[in-house]
């Protein structure tokens, strides 16, 4: 039941969520585009650091929403081929619709928890996703997804920092105030259901610590990765 609700509630905000997201994110200056983009930055970064990043990869977007991340994708990864699923029917109708002049970019609906594709990926890239997955579903979730994803692959999931009082705020602002059964995930509970699911090696960086009228400190980030302010962190975690 909880799945079917869940869809009920995206279907019926997908025309808008991103006018209830602009609101919420206002006090930080930026629009959401700036983070949809700065979660692929990252994610190009680190394949740069291992010397993959023009490889031709195959990457999951779990829980794609309007798919607001795949032009970024195919911007930074043009060799990238991204399937990306949700549970909304409505949101995959909008995704399709706004991306549908990008090139080796699948969206498919799907139950929540069996990916319909019958092929193993690369990447699986998670924005914000599981903080909207109840506690007794999220590790049936998470270890479908290691299921999914090649020895040799890494799971890359960004998650709201509730550590951050700013950030509790705008999960209030905005995704508690359509998804009443959202939690934010701590850091520590989100590296214990990761090993649970069966990733072992686990590595966590904090983001998004100044607002856009500090933007001049940015460059300060890369060297505040492990103090756990920042309003946003990320894992890449894999199987072994």
């Amino acid at each position: 039941m909880k799945k079917e609700v869940q869809s009920a509630v995206f279907d019926k905000y997908a025309n808008n969520y991103d006018e209830g997201h602009t609101k919420a994110v206002k006090v930080s200056g930026f629009l959401p585009s700036y983070f949809h983009e700065y979660k692929v930055i990252e994610l190009f970064n680190y394949l740069k650091s291992i010397g993959k990043e023009k490889e031709k990869l195959l990457l999951l977007n779990y829980g794609c929403g309007t798919g607001n991340s795949e032009k970024y994708l195919k911007k930074y990864f043009p060799n990238l081929i991204i399937c990306s699923v949700d549970i909304s029917e409505e949101s995959i109708r909008v995704a399709k619709e706004e991306n549908k002049d990008l090139n080796d970019v699948t969206f498919k609906q799907f139950d929540g928890l069996h990916i319909p594709f019958d092929f193993e990926f690369d990447i699986i890239f998670i924005a914000n996703v599981f903080h909207h997955i109840s506690r007794r579903q999220q590790i049936d979730s998470m270890k479908t997804l290691n299921n999914k994803l090649k020895a040799a692959g890494f799971l890359i999931m960004f998650e709201l920092n509730p550590i951050n009082p700013l950030t509790l705020w705008v999960a209030i602002q905005n995704d508690y105030k359509f998804d009443k059964d959202s939690k934010l995930l701590n850091p520590l509970y989100c590296r214990k259901l990761l090993n649970k699911s069966g990733f072992k090696k686990c590595m966590i960086r904090f983001t998004v610590f100044f607002p856009s009228f500090l933007s001049f400190l940015k460059r300060l980030e890369k060297y505040l990765y492990k103090l756990p302010i920042g309003a946003h962190y990320y894992y890449i975690a894999k199987k072994c």
